[in-house]
């Protein structure tokens, strides 16, 4: 058997996850000098490089892919003569366009988590105003959901880059155990050498990720310690209510924000 071919598509699987492995890691240490205190909750909770590397990484991954079966269809359909088979591959491609499609978009309008940042910004909008006790209620409720939203770890960044060190290791061994037994050291050591680039940076990645990590943390002990002051002081009463203000107030702030848009 001629694994010549098989080592060949090893050495590119290896290099393909490997780059994905290193972009991972720059981009995480980017996000950690990116993190700014702000009272737009979108630069913390929305947008990051890593999530716009990992969303062109995808977007490419899944373009190869269906090039890839639709070649493999066309194939089946005019050179083996089998529309059956051709079918299938399509439906295949298709189903598999369609959830990577899926998962773009429910990423891309999932819903706003809460944070401090937009609790703080809320908070400091009504200043001015005497909040009533339903309206600090709802604030308490927030400032809750947000202590909730900040407590739960994301699982998914460490799980793929396990997965990713895992594969790339393993393949590794693989390729270098079958290239040697070949006589093949030339597509043998490339893939030792992968295996190898593949450790450092997971580790740079999982250092990066440590970095950005209690940098986000140490900004969000910062705004949450400034949201409890708010409340603190909004719980004061006023001695004097303006008839009135809170109205003239509350549109004064929607036309600045529709004029910020």
């Amino acid at each position: 058997m001629d694994l010549v071919p098989l080592l060949v598509v090893a050495l590119i699987l290896q290099v393909a996850i490997l780059a994905l492995q290193i972009g991972d890691a720059i981009t995480g240490f980017i996000d950690a000098r990116r993190v700014r205190d702000s009272d737009d909750p979108e630069v913390i909770t929305r947008t990051s490089v890593r999530e716009l590397t990992w969303t062109m990484a995808v977007t490419a991954v899944a373009a190869v892919l269906l090039g890839f079966g639709v070649d493999v269809a066309a194939r089946a359909l005019l050179d083996e003569q089998r529309p059956f088979l051709a079918f299938l591959i399509l439906l295949l491609v298709a189903l598999v366009a369609f959830g990577i499609g899926t998962a773009a978009v429910l990423a891309v309008v999932r819903r706003d988590r809460p944070t401090y940042a937009r609790l703080r910004r809320d908070l400091r909008d009504r200043s001015i105003l005497q909040l009533d006790e339903a309206e600090l209620a709802h604030f308490e409720l927030r400032l809750a959901e947000a202590d909730r939203t900040r407590a739960r770890r994301d699982a998914a960044g460490p799980t793929l880059r396990l997965v990713a060190l895992l594969a790339v290791i393993g393949i590794g061994v693989a390729s270098a155990v079958g290239g040697f037994a070949e006589g093949l050291p030339g597509l043998a050591i490339p893939a030792i050498v992968a295996a190898g680039l593949s450790v450092v940076a997971f580790i740079v990645a999982v250092r990066a990720s440590v970095v950005r990590d209690g940098a986000v943390e140490r900004m969000r002990q910062a705004q949450r310690a400034e949201v409890v002051a708010l409340l603190e002081r909004a719980r004061i009463p006023q001695r004097k209510n303006v008839p009135g203000l809170r109205d003239r107030v509350t549109r004064a702030l929607a036309i600045l924000r529709e004029q910020q848009k």
